[in-house]
């Protein structure tokens, strides 16, 4: 994949309010490749007017129509860890990589996981709650029932980067870990004890007491966790999504909630974005709701940058790029 010396680099990220990159990361592009040609867009009209220059693209988005302008165009990353804002089957028929940034943000995503599944356990929103209203509840925490985590045993739908690290980080608080992923014939990450397919997930969702949904979204994976799924979960369980909305039916998350069929949900994604002030999640019990945030830690932009530029060297050497995704599994 070697290319001429001459490159027209096009940076089209800009999701308000937090999914833009800064005009201060693309200077950082501008001053490590200085013979390249940066074209910094920050809306759809300016990139669909630059793009039929650009050899790689660095975006979140791209519509089929832009992609038919883009005659030059051999490369497309994306900051993010999902693709569906991409083409990503029409760039492959078009011979076009696409790469994305899994696992750069994987550690602080899993540390947010761990946060949420300890909190539910520990009964953290009802504790908030009571002290909205000024009230001692100590009395009805007491009564909760809350297994220690040596006797806990978590269900890690996904053994990516996210996945293996919550995995590493529950197994070492003491948790026992199944995971489960579509590949079965490599080595199970540090601390998960058995892997098993998604077709196995009737059998696992009984004997878990906390499950973490770290797959990504596909065909296969949508709405991973419906009415069915979810109605085979204890009334004790708790479940956390740090992957996508679009995994979990909501509606049926929420109704399992207020009727108490489950012990708890931490969610920081979405269906949709922002969540509709009309949806029962804002509301519904034992509930944990953060604003798709789990991959900040205050510097989202300069490793995410970094990964690429990293990517960038590669392109130009001829290297295999890393985090290529596969357009027929989606990922």
């Amino acid at each position: 994949m070697a290319c001429s010396t001459s490159v027209t680099l096009l940076v089209h990220v800009h999701d308000l309010p937090v999914w833009s990159v800064p005009p201060a990361q693309v200077d950082r592009i501008r001053r490590a490749l200085p013979d390249v040609d940066v074209v910094d867009v920050r809306d759809d009209e300016a990139c669909r007017a630059a793009i039929g220059e650009a050899d790689v693209a660095v975006a979140t988005r791209m519509t089929a129509g832009t992609l038919a302008l883009a005659t030059r165009l051999r490369w497309v990353h994306t900051t993010a860890v999902g693709v569906g804002g991409l083409p990503v089957a029409a760039l492959a028929a078009r011979g076009v990589t696409v790469s994305n940034s899994r696992a750069v943000h994987a550690e602080v995503i899993a540390e947010h996981a761990i946060a949420l599944l300890l909190a539910l356990r520990r009964q953290f929103p009802t504790a908030a709650g009571r002290q909205a209203t000024r009230d001692w509840a100590q009395h009805e925490l007491s009564g909760v029932v809350v297994p220690r985590l040596s006797a806990t045993h978590v269900l890690i739908l996904g053994l990516g980067a996210i996945g293996a690290r919550v995995a590493s980080h529950a197994a070492a608080l003491g948790m026992t870990v199944t995971g489960i992923r579509r590949d079965l014939g490599r080595p199970a990450p540090p601390g998960v004890t058995r892997v098993e397919p998604l077709t196995a997930l009737p059998d696992l969702l009984p004997q878990a007491d906390a499950v973490i949904v770290a797959l990504p979204h596909t065909a296969e994976t949508g709405m991973v966790l419906g009415v069915k799924e979810l109605a085979l979960l204890k009334p004790s369980a708790v479940l956390v999504n740090v992957a996508r909305g679009s995994l979990v039916d909501e509606e049926a998350l929420a109704q399992a909630l207020i009727d108490g069929r489950l012990a708890g949900a931490g969610l920081d994604v979405f269906t949709r974005e922002p969540l509709a002030a009309t949806s029962p999640l804002w509301s519904a019990p034992r509930t944990l709701l953060t604003p798709h945030t789990s991959a900040f830690d205050g510097d989202y932009w300069t490793p995410a940058i970094d990964f690429f530029l990293e990517n960038m060297a590669r392109f130009r050497q001829g290297q295999p790029l890393q985090n290529v995704i596969d357009p027929r599994r989606g990922y």
